[in-house]
């Protein structure tokens, strides 16, 4: 089209209405689109969301980092008398989105393969077992990062390791990736693993055991 005939600079798109954009053949489109996938895969729909979020599942490793090192990857303005407070109210909200999406996948894998219907309980015994083993998997974390910090000559604190590092992300990570899969959740713990690769480029399989 000739820019002439229809200038985009003085077009009012907030005026426009849905029609113009055709929206309602497009939504008919993407919905067959999905029933066929459906179809080809063998799916029931079930009328509700299946499997994890990954949006969801990037908030809760952020929040997990933060819970881990509060002073350094948690908010700005966190002080040291608050920092038990903001640890347990950010661990319980993390802790119980988590249950959700361990949930969904723990659920999903019975109707696929038949295993515990008790999504629900597992789901909830599975998030207390993590919850338990974060103590320990800080202390591993803190030889990570000092563990870099010997390794790096140009490296001058602790604290830049931890705050700059990519490799030391990925860690961090892992190590919450790696505790989710050998609980019973590789799903989960993919999608944690993914999302660290998405931003460091370092890709950890969750399985991968690192000294």
């Amino acid at each position: 089209m000739n820019p002439k005939e229809f200038d985009l600079s003085s077009f009012d798109f907030l005026g426009v209405d849905s029609s113009y954009w055709g929206l309602e053949d497009v939504v008919t489109e993407l919905r067959e689109a999905r029933k066929r996938w459906r179809a080809q895969q063998r799916r029931r729909d079930s009328g509700m969301r299946e499997f994890p979020s990954r949006k969801d599942l990037k908030d809760i490793s952020e929040a997990f980092c933060a819970v881990l090192f509060p002073m350094r990857l948690g908010p700005p303005d966190l002080q040291h008398e608050t920092e038990d407070y903001y640890v347990g109210h950010t661990l319980n909200a993390a802790l119980r989105r988590l249950y959700q999406q361990i949930r969904l996948e723990l659920a999903y894998q019975s109707r696929r393969e038949g295993g515990s219907p008790n999504a629900d309980r597992d789901a909830a015994a599975l998030v207390k077992t993590f919850a338990a083993g974060l103590p320990s998997l800080r202390i591993l974390l803190d030889l990570d990062v000092e563990a870099a910090f010997r390794g790096d000559p140009a490296a001058r604190s602790v604290d830049e390791i931890l705050l700059s590092y990519p490799g030391v992300q990925a860690i961090i990570h892992h190590r919450l990736a790696h505790s989710l899969f050998n609980l019973g959740a590789p799903l989960v713990a993919r999608i944690v693993a993914e999302i660290s690769h998405s931003a460091t480029g370092i890709d950890i399989h969750p399985g991968a055991q690192i000294g």
